[in-house]
């Protein structure tokens, strides 16, 4: 399918990202497990879908179930066998992506210190996902997904599950790093082929998770592996706002010019991408009680918006996750000769033919103001275009000055230094801040969708119940009267431009307050700040109460839009 637009006042007609010329990215659904409806029916999925995940379990219990060890452990249950006949018949009918999913358990040992310093646990590791691969090579899957989500908790060097008493938090990264690198090479002697998918697609996340991830990086950079690996964005689960969706998949990428260097950057930039994940159901199956609910025409009409503009910007795959089948509208015939089950969903008989309908269409992006943005996708894509000119495009600072941590001012104000936030800023001076004496630090974000994450520049450690101050420069080519500051925060905020206050979100939640708005929005309120032309300080004052911690800032116009001739520069 080819992204084109309605009129020819945007030049950018035919505009396609694919992995190659021409080329619409993959749709792959999360998730199936082996069912004859699949072997009988692929040519009717194969026209919603390229693919499936076909979850297979824990990367322990599910490979040893449900594929065995032969000759010396027999799979239980017939999963390979109802699993090749479906990737046969699908990609018989051109549905040729399919991926083996396995996941790390909530619960399960890892990670922990007794498993990643352990040698006989990384073999173990190696032994499994070596299994996986090869049978994902045997079965035809196009490659693997890993999930990593689960014990996302234990992935924080300061858990209390690290007592630290005779190794280091390096020690634990390496270890981390260093099992990453035994899977991946394990995967890649089975399946050299193998495309990689990481679920949930993160490359700056917590400590232990990221070595992991970058130690797998690292092997397949090494091999050159032709798959490549591919971050399953689930930011696009919420529609968020059209600007921001052009965004989406370009997030992974800056993050790797943040991140990696060298050869490790040079075979992200060739053979990795974002896959931006869709969740159509979530107005009915978020569990956000604040989610606006609506008639599903509404909900449908924007799901037709975010699938245009991300058909035109994903660079090779889309994936759609749903908690219950979408790929099969129920009737009680198919229900007794599959044993499929109804679904749930509140409006599932309109929402599953409307989401099916979209998934058919080819249909084009007719919203005209999003044409610089796309440009400037392209312009990035072909290096002309820097991350951080890519952030000042998309309305957002690319690089922060930082001070922190600091006292929370409602619980620790005698160590919250508010001359900071004031103009001048006074870079080689000393504060007193929470745990400590604290002066201002820079390093590159290139936070393209304007969301900046407190917790990522402290690594996730200690974070609770503290404040930080960012600070950058807005440079003004020309006067901007129509200039307006769009914020989202978690859990307090307090905006000034050139020390005047300009918006205050600073009341203290009691249960903290969260990034997302109704569930579905980066920025729940915005202000008009007029931006005289030359150079203004622009600083945050941004408070944590618990939890995640984090602060969503755009320049833009009232309607959201980015504006040109404003760029940021840090101090």
């Amino acid at each position: 399918m080819q992204c084109t637009f309605m009129s020819l006042s945007i030049l950018l007609t035919s505009f396609s990202l694919g992995s190659a010329a021409g080329d619409a990215p993959k749709i792959i659904a999360y998730y199936a497990q082996p069912n004859a409806y699949l072997t009988d029916h692929a040519r009717e999925v194969a026209e919603l879908y390229d693919g499936f995940f076909f979850t297979l379990g824990s990367w322990d219990e599910g490979v040893q179930n449900n594929l065995g060890f032969p000759p010396e452990v027999a799979p239980q249950g017939n999963w390979l066998e109802q699993a090749a006949s479906n990737l046969k018949a699908l990609t018989g009918a051109g549905a040729t992506e399919s991926l083996l999913g396995i996941h790390f358990g909530d619960s399960a040992p890892w990670p922990s210190a007794e498993t990643l310093l352990s040698a006989e646990y990384t073999a173990k590791l190696a032994r499994h996902f070596g299994r996986a691969a090869a049978a994902a090579r045997e079965l035809g899957f196009r490659g693997l997904s890993i999930d990593v989500e689960y014990p996302y908790p234990r992935y924080e060097v300061d858990h209390e599950i690290y007592a630290y008493e005779d190794y280091t938090v390096d020690d634990l990264l390496s270890a981390g790093r260093a099992q990453g690198a035994a899977v991946m090479s394990a995967v890649l002697d089975a399946f050299p082929e193998a495309v990689i998918f990481v679920l949930p697609g993160v490359l700056w996340t917590r400590p232990i998770d990221r070595e992991f991830t970058l130690g797998m990086l690292q092997v397949m950079q090494e091999r050159d592996a032709p798959g490549g690996l591919h971050l399953g964005a689930e930011v696009a689960y919420s529609l968020l706002d059209p600007v921001t969706q052009v965004a989406i998949p370009r997030v992974g990428d800056c993050s790797a010019e943040a991140l990696l260097t060298g050869p490790m950057l040079e075979y992200w930039r060739r053979r990795c991408t974002v896959a931006p994940g869709v969740w159509p159901m979530h107005m009915v199956e978020t569990g956000g009680k604040d989610y606006p609910k609506r008639p599903w025409v509404e909900e449908l009409t924007e799901l037709r918006e975010q699938m245009a503009i991300l058909r035109c910007t994903a660079k090779r795959y889309i994936w759609s996750f749903s908690g219950q089948p979408m790929w099969y509208m129920y009737t009680d015939a198919l229900g007794q000769q599959y044993g499929l089950s109804k679904q749930t969903y509140e409006g599932a008989e309109e929402a599953i033919p409307g989401w099916q309908a979209i998934l058919r269409e080819a249909t084009p992006v007719s919203n005209t103001r999003l044409g610089p943005f796309l440009k400037a996708i392209k312009a990035y894509d072909r290096g002309r275009l820097s991350p951080l000119e890519l952030c000042r495009t998309f309305g957002s600072p690319g690089q922060w000055l930082v001070l922190g941590l600091l006292g929370n001012p409602f619980t620790t104000p005698q160590f919250f230094p508010g001359a900071p936030a004031q103009p001048p800023l006074s870079l080689d001076a000393l504060y007193h801040g929470r745990d400590g004496v604290v002066r201002w630090f820079s390093s590159p974000d290139y936070s393209l969708l304007g969301d900046v994450s407190l917790m990522k520049y402290f690594d996730w450690r200690a974070t609770d119940n503290a404040a930080a101050i960012l600070a950058t420069q807005v440079v003004a080519k020309r006067d901007q009267r129509d200039a307006h500051v769009w914020l989202g925060w978690d859990d307090g905020a307090v905006v000034r431009l050139d020390g005047r206050v300009v918006m205050d979100h600073a009341v203290y939640p009691e249960r903290g307050h969260g990034t997302f708005f109704r569930d579905r929005y980066n920025f729940e309120d915005h202000v008009a700040m007029p931006v005289t032309a030359g150079r203004h300080l622009l600083t945050i004052t941004s408070i944590n109460s618990h939890g995640s911690w984090g602060v969503n800032l755009r320049i833009a116009d009232a309607d959201g839009y980015p504006l040109s001739g404003i760029r940021f520069e840090t101090p």
